[in-house]
């Protein structure tokens, strides 16, 4: 997930991470969106990952569970 998060990155994307739990945490990989046009760019560069999904600005893929080695990875 690290090369995806990369690469993201490299096309400027501010990566980030949603709690999709309802009574205990459950991150997954998340970009802030500010231009609808991309949304379409961050989907094409997930491809792989499956459907993602919308709240306010955030771009959230709940395929792409976080781990604490990827949580740490993104807070660095």
């Amino acid at each position: 997930m690290r090369d995806l998060i990369d690469s993201l990155r490299h096309q400027k994307f501010f990566v980030t991470m949603y709690d999709m739990g309802n009574k205990k945490p459950e991150f997954v990989l998340a970009v802030i969106v500010d231009e609808p046009i991309e949304i379409w760019y961050a989907s094409r560069a997930m491809h792989d990952v499956g459907v993602p999904m919308m709240d306010g600005r955030l771009l959230y893929f709940p395929e792409m569970k976080i781990n604490a080695e990827t949580y740490e990875y993104i807070c660095a």
